[in-house]
């Protein structure tokens, strides 16, 4: 079988290419450069440099500060309840009933 290597396309070669299709000498440098003698179906250390890394795709978002709209989560204290009560009508002020909710 005949193919494109893996090298074309990892990050870690370095590929030099001269004027006639036999001049090309490729180097993996995933630990230390060294000549890769044949062209590679599979290797462990491929790293795809057609894929943007992760610190890559950091660089390149926007970041959005948006002010939250929410109201805070929790419980209201018992006079802010007691004051949002409806007022009573037809000659009943309420107050018992206030009253009981205070205590």
């Amino acid at each position: 079988m005949e193919g494109e290597s893996l090298c074309r396309t990892c990050r870690y070669a370095h590929i030099q290419r001269g004027y006639r299709q036999s001049e090309e000498m490729v180097y993996c440098g995933y630990d230390t450069m060294r000549l890769v003698r044949f062209k590679i179906a599979e290797c462990t250390d491929y790293l795809d440099k057609t894929v943007p890394t992760r610190w890559e795709m950091d660089q390149m978002a926007h970041l959005i500060n948006v002010e939250p709209t929410r109201k805070p989560s929790g419980f209201v204290n018992a006079v802010g309840f007691v004051a949002g009560l409806p007022q009573a009508t037809d000659g009943d002020d309420g107050d018992e009933e206030i009253d009981s909710i205070a205590e």
